[in-house]
C-alpha cells in the first residue's frame, strides 16, 4: 500500500490541492436542515479540502452525515454554474446558454417583474424554494407579500402534514417535536430513523446513546413498523413487517387495545383532551368521539390483522408493551417518497402519544418553539398588491379542501391544465423539481405553460437546464446563511452559517439579488426589503434575538440540548448584538427550552383536540363524524390491478442524495452494487414474486406504472414484502457530470401522487406497478 501511494502521487495528471498552511474554520452546514456544526479544512485559508464535524457543537458533537463529509466536492464540481447565463436558443438546449453581465441579468428580471405590476398582474409571478428553515424563506415571503403575489411555494416535505396536524389539535402554527434521547421505548411507524431523517447527525448520536446505555441502565428498545426490511428495521430490536401503507391501521389497532384494556393515561386524557368521549358540535349535534370509534369492530386486532398481515396476538403484545413501558414514544414518517403524510394518519400516530400522556409532563412530545428573531418590517401592500394577493392559484375550494396547506401540487396541476391564469415568471431557488419532485411529469407539463423560468441554482441541474435565465447562487460554505430550528428537535435553535472560503466563481447570493430586484421595482416593494446586504439582514435578525434576552449560547458539546423540558429555559448572558453575532459566526449556536404543548392552546375547546372542531368551520356542517377523528384513510392509487398487479414503493439510501443536491463522487463510491451496477438500477423483489414472474437475480426487466416504463434489473431480496417492488431514490440524473449522469433511472418518474382531500397536499404510499422481463 505504501508503494502504491507513492506511485500514484507521482502521476502527473493526478489532481492534488496546492500545498500550504492548514487551518480550520468553524461554521454550520446547510446542505440539509440538520443544523450541524462543522469545520472546513483549508489550505492557506483559500481552498477547502475537507469538511469535518465540529466536536464543540452540541447538535452533532463532531459527527457528520455522508453528504456533508463529501460536501467540499460541490465547491469545485465541474457542473457548477460559474456566471449568470441567458438562454439564446430553444428552452432546454444547454448549448444555447450565453454569459450575461450581472447588472443586465438582474435588470432584466426586475423589468419583467415591474411590468407585471404595471399591468396589474403581480399574481403572475411565482416561486418554488427548497429552503424551509432559514431567513431566506422569510425574505421570500416578505418580498412576495409586498410585490402582490400569493404564489410562493416550498418543496414538499413530511413536515407539511406534521404542522397541519399540530394546528388542528393545538391551534398553534408549529410542528411536533420528539425528545427521542429521553425515551426508553421508540415505536417507529415508517420513519427511516437510520437513513431518512431530516437531522441525520442527531439520529446518529441518538443511536449511539440508545446502543451505548450506561451500566445498570436498561437499553432503549426500538420497534420499527414498515413493509420493507430497511436499514432502520435491521437496527431495531423488533421489526413488524406490515403491508405498504398499513402503519396507521396498525396504530389504530394498538389504540383499540390500549383503550379496551384501560392501558392509557386516563387522568391526562380526562383533564387535557377534547373529543376522546362523544361530543356535541356547534349546531348541537352529538358526534362520536375517538374512544368509541377506536373501540369499534373495524379497529379490532383481528380485523386489522387481515389488512396489515400481522397476527392479532402479536398486535396485542406490542400494544401492551408500548402502553406499559414508561417513557415510550411513537414517531412516524410513513414511506411517503419525501412528501407530506396523510393528515388523518398523522393524527392517528399523534393519538397514540396522547393516550400515553406524552404531550404533557416531561414533554416527550412537544411543539418546536419559535426563535425570537422579531418581525420583519411591516408590509403595507398597495392596491395592486392587495388585488394580486387575493388570486392564489392553489386557493382551496370550500368544502373540498378545508385546510390551506403547501399547495404546490394544486398550483402545478392548475397551471399544467390551463385552469388558472398564466404564470409569466417562475423562479426556482435551492430546488430541482424537474428531477426531485415525485411525479416529475406534472412539473414539466406546468413548465410548458410558463412564460419565463428563472433559476438561482448553483449547479447545472435538470431544472436549470430548462431555464431562460440563470442567476447562480454562491454554494454552501461560500455564503452567509442561517438555520432556524431543527425539524423534530424538542428545543429552539438558531445558528449562523458563515462562509469558510471566498466565492470561487462569479456568483451572487440569492438574497442579495432579491434585495436589488426589490429596490429596482421600487415603491412599497423596495421599502419592504430595506437592508443594504444579506449579511446586514441577518445582523438585524440577530439584533432582535439579543434584545429578546432569552435562551442561551451553546459553545461546548457538554450542553445537553435533548434534556431540556418545557419551562426549563437555560440561563446565561447573550451579550449585545455585536457580541452575539461574533459568537454565532464563530460556530456557536443559540438554544432554548421546548414549548409546552398544553400552554395557550388555541383550539375551539381550549384543549388538545382529538376531535378536530376547526375542520367543521372549514368544511361545513354536513361532514360525518369520522371526518373530525384520527382514522385509517388510505387513498387508493389509480390503475387497473389486473394490468398493474404489484405495488411500487421507493426508499431512501444513506449513500444517495435525492433532493436539490446530487450525489457527489465520494458518496457514489459507497453505493452497493446490488443497488447500482454500471448504469443499471436494481429493484428489490421478493424471491416468490420473481419466481412467479419468471425472473432471476440480476436479470433485466421493465417496470411499468401509470406514469410510464423504466428499464431496471432485478435483485432478489427476502426483506422485500411479496407483491411489492422497491426502488431507491436519488439515481437517474440527466444532468451534472459522469459520476452521476445516466446512472440508473429516476424513481420520481414512476411515482403517482395522490391529493389529500383535506389538505390539498400531495401524498403517496405506493404506486401500482407491473414488472416483466425486458
Amino acid at each position: 500500500m505504501d508503494d502504491a501511494a507513492i506511485w500514484s502521487q507521482n502521476w502527473s495528471w493526478r489532481p492534488s490541492p496546492a500545498r500550504g498552511h492548514i487551518t480550520k474554520a468553524s461554521s454550520i452546514c446547510t446542505l440539509c436542515d440538520g443544523g450541524c456544526g462543522i469545520q472546513g479544512r483549508l489550505v492557506d485559508k483559500k481552498r477547502i479540502i475537507g469538511i469535518e464535524g465540529n466536536p464543540a457543537h452540541p447538535v452533532n458533537m463532531g459527527g457528520v452525515c455522508p453528504l456533508c463529509a463529501a460536501g467540499a466536492q460541490f465547491v469545485y464540481a465541474p457542473y457548477r454554474i460559474t456566471q449568470p447565463l441567458k438562454q439564446t436558443k430553444k428552452r432546454g438546449d444547454v448549448t444555447g446558454f450565453q454569459p450575461v453581465a450581472w447588472n443586465d441579468a438582474i435588470a432584466e428580471l426586475g423589468a419583467r417583474l415591474a411590468k407585471l405590476r404595471t399591468d396589474g398582474k403581480p399574481q403572475s409571478a411565482a416561486c418554488i424554494t427548497g429552503q424551509r428553515r432559514s431567513s431566506m424563506d422569510d425574505l421570500w415571503r416578505q418580498f412576495f407579500t409586498a410585490y402582490g403575489s400569493p404564489n410562493l411555494y416550498t418543496m414538499p416535505s413530511p413536515a407539511d402534514s406534521n404542522k397541519l396536524a399540530a394546528t388542528l389539535t393545538t391551534g398553534k402554527s408549529a410542528s411536533f417535536a420528539f425528545a427521542l434521547e429521553r425515551a426508553s421505548y421508540v415505536l417507529c411507524f415508517g420513519a427511516g430513523m437510520a437513513e431518512d431523517s431530516c437531522a441525520p447527525s442527531r439520529m446518529q448520536a441518538a443511536f449511539r446513546q440508545w446502543r451505548g446505555a450506561a451500566a445498570g441502565k436498561n437499553p432503549v428498545k426500538i420497534v420499527q413498523v414498515e413493509s420493507r426490511c430497511s436499514l432502520s428495521a435491521s437496527k431495531a430490536d423488533q421489526f413488524l413487517a406490515v403491508a405498504p401503507g398499513g402503519e396507521a391501521a396498525l396504530a389504530m389497532a394498538i389504540a383499540n387495545v390500549m383503550i379496551k384494556e384501560n392501558l392509557y393515561d386516563a387522568d391526562f386524557v380526562g383533564k387535557n383532551v377534547f373529543g376522546f368521549e362523544d361530543w356535541t358540535d356547534a349546531q348541537g349535534k352529538t358526534r362520536q368521539g375517538f374512544k368509541n370509534y377506536a373501540l369499534s369492530a373495524v379497529n379490532a386486532p383481528e380485523e386489522i390483522s387481515k389488512r396489515v398481515g400481522l397476527d392479532a396476538s402479536r398486535i396485542r403484545d406490542v400494544a401492551r408493551e408500548f402502553a406499559r413501558q414508561k417513557g415510550a414514544v411513537a414517531v412516524w414518517g410513513e414511506q411517503s417518497a419525501g412528501l407530506a403524510g396523510n393528515i388523518y394518519h398523522d393524527l392517528v400516530f399523534l393519538a397514540l402519544n396522547v393516550l400515553k400522556g406524552n404531550p404533557g409532563g416531561d414533554g416527550l412530545v412537544a411543539l418546536v418553539p419559535e426563535v425570537p428573531l422579531g418581525a420583519l418590517p411591516q408590509v403595507n401592500p398597495d392596491a395592486t398588491a392587495q388585488q394580486g394577493l387575493q388570486k392564489k392559484i392553489s386557493q382551496p375550494q370550500p368544502g373540498k379542501m378545508p385546510l390551506p396547506g403547501n399547495g404546490l401540487y394544486v398550483f402545478l396541476d392548475a397551471v399544467a391544465s390551463g385552469a388558472s391564469y398564466p404564470v409569466d415568471v417562475l423562479m426556482i431557488h435551492e430546488a430541482n423539481p424537474a428531477y426531485s419532485l415525485p411525479e416529475t411529469k406534472l412539473f414539466k407539463d406546468a413548465l410548458a405553460k410558463t412564460g419565463m423560468l428563472v433559476s438561482f441554482s448553483s449547479y447545472m441541474d435538470e431544472t436549470a437546464q430548462q431555464a431562460d435565465l440563470i442567476l447562480p447562487n454562491h454554494v454552501a460554505f461560500e455564503r452567509f446563511d442561517d438555520a432556524i430550528g431543527i425539524e423534530g428537535a424538542p428545543f429552539a435553535y438558531y445558528a449562523v452559517a458563515a462562509p469558510v472560503i471566498e466565492p470561487q466563481c462569479n456568483t451572487k447570493h440569492t438574497g442579495e439579488i432579491l434585495l436589488e430586484v426589490g429596490k429596482s421595482v421600487g415603491g412599497n416593494v423596495g421599502a419592504a426589503v430595506p437592508w443594504s446586504s444579506y449579511q446586514d439582514y441577518l445582523k438585524s435578525r440577530v439584533k432582535e434575538l439579543a434584545a429578546a434576552k432569552q435562551g442561551a449560547l451553546a459553545e461546548k458539546p457538554d450542553v445537553a440540548l435533548w434534556q431540556l423540558k418545557p419551562g426549563q429555559s437555560p440561563s446565561g448572558s447573550l451579550g449585545d448584538a455585536a457580541a452575539l453575532w461574533k459568537k454565532l459566526v464563530g460556530g456557536a449556536c443559540w438554544y432554548d427550552a421546548p414549548a409546552d404543548t398544553l400552554q395557550g392552546l388555541a383550539t375551539p375547546s381550549g384543549k388538545l383536540e382529538l376531535a378536530c372542531q376547526s375542520l367543521q368551520a372549514k368544511g361545513g356542517a354536513g361532514m360525518d363524524d369520522l371526518a373530525f377523528l384520527p382514522h385509517f384513510a388510505q387513498i387508493a392509487p389509480s390503475g387497473d390491478p389486473k394490468q398493474f398487479p404489484l405495488l411500487m414503493v421507493t426508499y431512501k439510501s444513506t449513500s444517495l442524495s435525492d433532493g436539490y443536491l446530487p450525489t457527489p463522487p465520494f458518496m457514489m463510491k459507497t453505493v452497493f452494487d446490488f443497488v447500482l451496477k454500471g448504469t443499471d438500477l436494481f429493484v428489490e423483489v421478493n424471491p416468490q414474486d420473481a419466481a412467479a414472474l419468471g425472473l432471476g437475480d440480476g436479470e433485466q426487466a421493465t417496470l411499468s406504472t401509470t406514469q410510464g416504463d423504466l428499464p431496471v434489473r432485478v435483485r432478489l431480496y427476502a426483506g422485500a414484502r411479496p407483491g411489492v417492488v422497491y426502488m431507491a431514490r436519488g439515481l437517474g440524473h440527466k444532468a451534472y457530470d459522469q459520476y452521476i449522469q445516466d446512472k440508473g433511472v429516476n424513481a420520481n418518474q414512476a411515482i403517482e401522487v395522490q391529493m389529500d382531500p383535506v389538505t390539498g397536499l400531495g401524498t403517496v404510499w405506493a404506486t401500482r406497478a407491473q414488472l416483466r422481463r425486458a
